[in-house]
Order: C-alpha cells, then structure tokens, then sequence
C-alpha cells in the first residue's frame, strides 16, 4: 500500500489499480487497508471513480476475493497445470527424437565423407 503513492513505483500502482478495477474490491482485506496512506481510497475502488470515498468504497477486500477465486477452482487449475506439463514432456520427447534423428543423420554422412558410401548410394567396403 505504502507504494502506491509513491511516483517512481508506477509498476506497483498500475497492479493494484488492476487488481482492484477487475475483481471489484478496495484494499488488501478491506478499505480500511487505505486510511493510513490517504484521506480517500483510491478511484479504482469505487464505481464513481470521481467522488470516491470510504462510505463509497467496494466493502470487499481483493485477497479474500483472490483466495476464494482459487479455493473455487483449484480443480480446473490444477487440470491446466497439468495440462501445460504434458505439452512440456511431449515437447522434451519430440526434441530428443529430433536430435538423434540429426545425430544419425550427421553419423551417416561422416561416413560419407570418409569414403565408405558411394556416390550411387552403394556401399563400399570399409576402407578406413
């Protein structure tokens, strides 16, 4: 809280107006959270951004919001979590078949270029 008001933090700032222009809250628990820092909240917690005071202030907190958003859908989180890592396997198996085709690839034509496989194609005895 102590950040937002502060002119080089502008990061900070623009989170919590975010945060609470979204979800609809004022404050970490409440808008009582903004009394220390200033006379009225900020315009992001009212729906008259203009005449925005603690009497007009969104009555909810934006944590308990948050933790209620993910106590209610820990199940689909927790499917995209793993969703997200079964594409991150399947990426790490296609990289390394494709790194032993190339190795293959590359072994072959070292042979090549040693003379142990000719121009047609057919194999030569091993000369090395």
């Amino acid at each position: 809280m102590s950040s937002y008001y502060n002119d080089t933090a502008t990061e900070c700032k623009d989170i919590v107006d975010t945060f609470q222009a979204t979800l609809k809250c004022c404050g970490a628990n409440s808008p009582d959270d903004w009394k220390e820092e200033s006379t009225n909240p900020p315009p992001t917690c009212c729906v008259e951004a203009e005449s925005c005071t603690f009497e007009t202030a969104y009555k909810d907190g934006c944590v308990p919001l948050i933790e209620n958003f993910v106590g209610s859908n820990t199940q689909y989180i927790g499917f995209g979590v793993l969703t997200i890592a079964v594409i991150q396997l399947l990426g790490m198996l296609f990289a390394c078949y494709l790194r032993s085709f190339i190795w293959k690839r590359s072994t072959y034509l070292d042979q090549d270029s040693v003379g142990l496989v000719d121009k047609a194609g057919k194999d030569q005895p091993y000369a090395l």
